[in-house]
């Protein structure tokens, strides 16, 4: 199952890790800046932030957050992003692979947790880079609805951009949330997720839904998921023949 979104699983997930960077780097000469510490007494003290303002709603929790730090929210997420990528460089930097693993993916619990609660989402890279590698990992498909529901958080989440479309992580997530809902059997969340490939990234969607017709082939996928994705290349690339 994908990890939960609340904050004691986050803080949990962190000490955890933490202990394992402390106990190495307390091993190794010279010892490399900034000391987990550090690190993590920043995280310690941002989550009990987050825990005070936490309120009913997500406008109530942005608000009581301003109120606590004179802050806006999106700034909060960024210095919680901050400190979660220094603390998974340092866990590389000391050789452990499985603590940067764990901690690169609270990018994404972490970032769903603030938009749960009024935050923009300002920086998605590295939320969407964690969605990516859960989609890779991903097999079963109540797995995959439930991290499709989380992409959809995402991009409900990405605050105002003039152009997304021309940005990679926006591209990647649209991209990366259509593989996903057609690997959860679901053609509701296939259509949807497909019609958000049209929309957004309309000179990509041909080959898109050229190489699903080759993957429905190759994969021996239900006559159900095969119809929806027959559709949907049928639509988009008659309609790149006429032009």
């Amino acid at each position: 199952m994908l990890p939960p979104i609340d904050i004691s699983y986050i803080a949990d997930q962190i000490s955890e890790q933490g202990e394992e960077i402390q106990r190495l780097f307390e091993e190794t000469s010279p010892q490399p800046e900034p000391t987990p510490q550090v690190l993590l007494n920043g995280l310690d003290r941002l989550l009990d932030i987050l825990r005070t303002g936490e309120r009913p709603t997500p406008t109530a929790s942005a608000q009581a957050l301003r109120t606590l730090t004179g802050s806006e929210p999106e700034a909060l997420l960024d210095h919680g992003l901050d400190l979660l990528h220094d603390l998974s460089d340092l866990a590389r930097r000391l050789g452990l692979p499985q603590s940067v693993r764990a901690l690169d993916q609270l990018a994404l619990t972490f970032s769903c947790w603030m938009i749960r609660h009024g935050t923009e989402l300002i920086r998605p890279e590295p939320a969407i880079n964690a969605a990516a590698i859960l989609a890779n990992q991903a097999k079963d498909p109540e797995e995959l609805t439930e991290l499709f529901g989380l992409m959809t958080e995402l991009m409900e989440g990405v605050g105002p951009d003039p152009e997304p479309a021309t940005t990679q992580p926006w591209r990647i997530l649209i991209l990366n949330r259509a593989i996903v809902a057609t690997r959860s059997y679901q053609p509701a969340l296939m259509e949807t997720a497909f019609d958000d490939v049209v929309e957004h990234l309309g000179d990509e969607a041909p080959d898109f839904f050229r190489e699903g017709m080759g993957q429905m082939e190759a994969l021996d996928y239900p006559d159900q998921i095969r119809q929806v994705m027959q559709h949907y290349f049928e639509r988009c690339c008659s309609r790149q023949r006429l032009h």
